[in-house]
């Protein structure tokens, strides 16, 4: 499973999983993507405006409701991809044994790059490849890996969140691809 985690679970996290999925479905695959908040207290739905700029590309969040971050939905994650850093050390805080499946959204495609896809290998491999590629440093990514909050922001906002996940989410999707 992937699991994306931002504050609330009701923008970025959201928005990310509703297009990993339909990137991932329309390639055939059968991995799970999910989402949480370190905030979130659960059952909220996704912001009208993640709602409509999403709808706005095909792909239906409607129904999505928020759930806060748990110790047992890290330790299920194959990969989790967090918003910024914050996240990373809230997720650590929860499990450290999850630091080396953890990563920030701009730093699993980076380094995603560097390694190629999976190319059939299971989810988890593929993982400790992607965690290698740090070069045995933990870090905790680049500024530039982070995506910022929309919440309270202009539609605008959103769209350019959108813009930013539908790149990450895209290029997740041509790595984890089944081999066919």
């Amino acid at each position: 499973m992937i699991l994306f985690v931002c504050t609330g679970n009701i923008c970025r996290s959201a928005m990310a999983e509703g297009l990993l999925a339909a990137g991932l479905g329309r390639v055939g695959s059968d991995l799970l993507v999910a989402s949480a908040g370190t905030a979130g207290d659960g059952a909220a739905p996704a912001t009208e405006h993640a709602v409509s700029v999403l709808a706005d590309r095909g792909v239906d969040i409607s129904t999505h409701r928020s759930r806060g971050l748990s110790a047992a939905m890290v330790g299920e994650a194959d990969l989790i991809v967090a918003m910024t850093r914050v996240h990373v050390s809230a997720v650590a805080a929860l499990d450290q044994a999850t630091r080396s499946r953890t990563f920030l959204v701009g730093e699993v495609v980076r380094l995603g790059g560097t390694i190629g896809a999976a190319a059939g290998t299971p989810l988890r491999d593929w993982v400790v490849r992607l965690d290698a590629a740090r070069g045995g440093h933990m870090t905790t990514g680049r500024l530039a890996d982070e995506i910022p909050d929309p919440y309270g922001q202009a539609r605008t906002a959103y769209e350019d969140l959108a813009d930013r996940l539908t790149g990450t989410c895209e290029a997740l999707t041509r790595m984890l691809e089944p081999a066919g």
